[in-house]
């Protein structure tokens, strides 16, 4: 049954008992200390044997139950059974406190009664707010204690001693007002524990339907590529027959639906990028990675764009400075940071790539530009998703508002952040905090080009169509459950000058083996198959495989570099297919 589904009794009894927590080694001393100080007090006007007598047995009781309630196997009972035993204990030890009636009760002398009355009600406001919670032991503890004393106050004021009777009467009233107290502290409790359950329990709620949300278009990122990946191998042979037949309305037409697919594969990559890292599927392989070839080559990789908009590039960093992070990761994020210097730097200003030292054993990768700034209430904001300053009508050229977002979270990933500094009119400095790293003992070269497509990045369209290449190979072995993709993959195919046999599942591929010089191999196959599995295979045999899949899942992309397979994540261009078939 659900938490919430739980009637008042069965939450109550589900919460734990005010006393599991209470019997500390302190609170014995402290509490034994305060039983010997009034012992010692009362001494000096009653035989010592009395306050002696009283002393030993409430130490003694109080000692036994400390250690009893403090095993092992007592903690381990239900908590009904160890309420009993509370219950018991509390009981019997209040019973011999309140013995104070006849042990400690000095006739006739009423600073000593006042003394003896102040120690019981001292008690009784301990026991009040240490049982909170339980006002049945509560009632009965505070009546053993107070009420014998008060009783024999009045009893004893009766005889014409007003003040005995007063002060028995205000011991019963304050043993009254203390439970009403205690009942009503009991009750806000219950509501205060009541409420943070159901504030866990929303809070809960909230986070699994994020979670389902997440791993949803996780595990559906496969189905959602598809379609766009066809899309963009449909265009390429349409840009062809345009050009030939010199259509200008039809190439302005080719030309918008190009556009669009740009902005949904942009949309799309992003958005699953996203929900992947909330779902916790993307994981980063954290390593030594020197910060300043990566930093180099991505100022060589943004320096035609930064051209163009008439931008100056600088980067300012340091040789063997290494940091704790993901080479692929930390690439993305600052080339989205440096995408965005650029697009809002004026013709003539400059954009900085500066490594620092940070505090706390970290480096700073600092992106600065001269662009309009950002208000400081608006400074939180820009790492939330597709939320854009100075964008106001949402120009898709200008980006989605997802840049930032997933750049933080790849940044949290690698355990760094992303921090902004910023005034209007005054540019911005984006920073990248990661944890340094001590140098590998060899530090390995930088790892070639592979022939996959990262998730997320946008797959242009080739400006112009691209002309019959020349391939090495002739015959091409499709292997594609989906009708919609392998069609435009063969038409792409033979648009080049290949000859394709199409097979939908792993058993007619192995059929078909000795077809081509080329297999080209989805990785999500009918019932249940593998193309990574089948493409292992093929290539045992001596024949040259590439995998396309819409999974972006680390797992895939680990086993394929693993194996040496090469890797196109869908969607996939015109232009990327042929240069993965030519590198084969």
């Amino acid at each position: 049954m659900h938490r919430d589904a739980l009637s008042p009794r069965a939450r109550r009894d589900d919460q734990p008992d005010p006393e599991d927590s209470a019997h500390t080694v302190a609170s014995l001393w402290a509490l034994r200390a305060c039983e010997l100080l009034c012992a010692l007090m009362f001494a000096t006007a009653l035989p010592w044997q009395q306050p002696a007598a009283w002393f030993s047995v409430i130490a003694g009781m109080g000692l036994l139950r400390w250690w009893h309630v403090n095993r092992p196997a007592f903690r381990a009972l239900p908590k009904a059974r160890r309420q009993r035993a509370y219950r018991l204990y509390m009981w019997v030890l209040m019973a011999f406190v309140g013995s104070a009636c006849w042990f400690l009760y000095v006739p006739d002398n009423v600073p000593m009664l006042a003394v003896l009355m102040s120690y019981l009600l001292g008690n009784a406001t301990l026991i009040a707010v240490r049982l909170t919670g339980d006002v049945v032991r509560t009632t009965i503890a505070l009546c053993l204690a107070v009420l014998p004393t008060s009783v024999r106050l009045i009893v004893d004021g009766l005889g014409g001693h007003t003040l005995l009777v007063l002060m028995g009467i205000g011991g019963i009233l304050m043993t009254i007002t203390m439970v009403f107290l205690s009942r009503a502290q009991e009750i806000g409790v219950m509501r205060q524990v009541e409420q943070r359950r159901r504030a866990e329990a929303a809070a809960d709620t909230i986070a699994a339907l994020g979670l389902a949300k997440s791993r949803f278009f996780a595990a559906v990122s496969h189905d959602l590529r598809q379609p766009v990946h066809a899309i963009g191998l449909y265009l390429a042979p349409l840009v062809s027959l345009a050009e030939r037949a010199q259509d200008r309305a039809a190439l302005r037409a080719i030309d918008g639906i190009g556009q669009s697919w740009r902005a949904l594969d942009d949309l799309l990559s992003q958005v699953l990028d996203l929900t992947r890292m909330d779902s916790g599927v993307v994981q980063a392989e954290l390593r030594p990675t020197e910060l300043a070839p990566l930093v180099a080559s991505l100022v060589r990789q943004h320096s035609a764009v930064a051209e163009a908009a008439g931008v100056r590039l600088v980067a300012l960093v340091r040789p063997e400075a290494f940091a704790l992070a993901d080479g692929l990761m930390l690439v993305r994020v600052l080339s989205n940071l440096m995408d965005n210097a650029i697009k809002f730097s004026p013709a003539g200003a400059t954009v900085l790539v500066a490594l620092r030292r940070g505090d706390g054993g970290c480096w700073r990768l600092q992106v600065r530009d001269a662009g309009l700034g950002i208000a400081p209430e608006a400074q939180a904001r820009i790492f939330e998703e597709f939320v854009q300053m100075h964008n106001e009508a949402r120009d898709r050229r200008q980006g989605l508002g997802l840049g930032l977002a997933i750049a933080r979270r790849l940044a949290l990933l690698m355990n760094g952040d992303i921090a902004v500094r910023s005034a209007l009119g005054q540019g911005s400095c984006m920073t990248v905090s990661l944890p340094r790293a001590e140098p590998p003992p060899e530090a390995a070269p930088a790892p070639a080009h592979e022939a996959h497509s990262m998730p997320g990045a946008l797959l242009p369209l080739p400006e112009h169509a691209v002309p019959s290449p020349a391939f090495a190979v002739e015959r091409v072995l499709l292997v594609e459950d989906d009708s919609l993709v392998a069609g435009a993959t063969r038409d792409q195919l033979v648009g080049w000058g290949l000859q394709v046999l199409h097979v939908e599942t792993a058993a007619e591929a192995l059929a078909q083996a000795a077809y081509g010089d080329v297999r080209i191999c989805d990785v999500r196959l009918p019932h249940a198959a593998s193309g990574l599995d089948l493409a292992l295979t093929l290539r045992e045999r001596g024949q040259r495989v590439l995998l396309i899949s819409g999974e972006t899942h680390a797992a895939l992309r680990e086993s394929a570099a693993r194996h040496r397979l090469p890797l196109l994540i869908k969607p996939v261009s015109s232009a990327q297919l042929l240069a993965a078939l030519q590198g084969l």
